[in-house]
């Protein structure tokens, strides 16, 4: 009997291991259990944290807090009226002029100037007498050719407001040497949008040799000069002059000025000439600008007529 109960057990327990390792149903559902929510501060849908000391790619921006708009250039005014005395910062702005004497023969000067703003305020400048068409006052060929320009000059202007920038000019000769300063506070006080007043660009003009202060427009008058140099002719110590006007801005392309001025000769008031000049400026695009001009530098005298033209584009 004893026997025959322990091999009923065994029996039983060797029928009870396979049941209880026996897979579900295959018709049977699974249920998996739910994935953990993603820890605060994941990024986007991947559930892991960004890692600001992580490694950068190529030109992927760094933003560090909140960023400040872009300062937009608003580009150079078309109207004269509306352009500020010194040039923006980074520009550039060349000049090609044609003065012409017609008194006394042919005279047709050719002058080259250029200017660069270093900042909103500070601006540096150069001009050059290239030469002119004449008959040499040095010689008796009465022939008119081109005579190479000798005289050139450099100039340094700040503006301390929006409507007043000094100004400091060093004009030189090269032969015979001679070097002088011109000292102005250029003027641009504007009313409205179609008028402004204009002047005083050069107020004080002296010679720091024993020569003279040499003349950046026509090479004609500093060749007559030094002759009369070679003849123990004295030339005048400088200036003096106090010349104004304004500008009408007849439409947003065409502006025209008026000039008018005093000039004190060696300082003194016995000879005091009277200038009086007319520009028109056309400008077709804010880059490019046409400007021709007459006037006489004094107006008793008809033989100091004078006119040209010149083109100025800035980059």
């Amino acid at each position: 009997m004893v026997r025959l109960g322990a091999v009923a057990s065994l029996l039983t327990l060797t029928l009870a291991v396979p049941a209880a390792f026996a897979q579900p149903d295959s018709g049977s559902e699974v249920e998996l259990d739910e994935d953990p929510p993603a820890s605060p501060g994941a990024d986007g849908e991947s559930g892991t944290e960004e890692n600001p000391d992580a490694p950068r790619f190529g030109d992927d921006p760094v933003i560090e807090g909140p960023q400040a708009p872009r300062a937009k250039r608003t580009g150079y005014p078309v109207a004269e009226v509306a352009r500020p005395i010194t040039l923006p910062d980074f520009t550039s702005e060349t000049r090609l002029e044609l003065p012409i004497f017609p008194s006394g023969g042919i005279d047709a000067e050719l002058g080259l100037r250029a200017r660069y703003g270093i900042t909103r305020q500070a601006q540096i400048g150069v001009r050059y007498a290239v030469g002119g068409f004449y008959d040499d006052p040095g010689d008796m060929s009465d022939k008119v050719e081109f005579n190479t320009g000798k005289a050139v000059g450099v100039d340094f202007q700040y503006l301390v407001t929006d409507w007043i920038a000094p100004r400091i000019v060093i004009p030189m000769y090269v032969d015979p040497f001679a070097i002088g300063m011109t000292l102005g506070a250029e003027m641009k006080f504007r009313i409205g949008d179609k008028l402004a007043l204009v002047g005083f660009e050069d107020i004080v003009s002296f010679k720091l040799t024993d020569e003279f202060v040499p003349n950046l427009e026509n090479e004609r008058n500093n060749e007559v000069t030094v002759i009369g140099r070679r003849s123990d002719t004295i030339a005048p110590d400088g200036h003096l002059r106090f010349d104004f006007g304004a500008v009408y801005q007849a439409t947003p392309e065409l502006a025209i000025t008026g000039r008018f001025g005093v000039t004190f000769v060696d300082f003194r008031d016995d000879d005091t000439p009277t200038s009086l000049r007319v520009q028109a400026q056309f400008t077709p695009k804010p880059s490019f600008d046409v400007i021709g001009r007459i006037g006489f530098e004094a107006l008793d005298d008809s033989s100091s007529l004078n006119l040209g033209g010149a083109i100025q584009f800035r980059i």
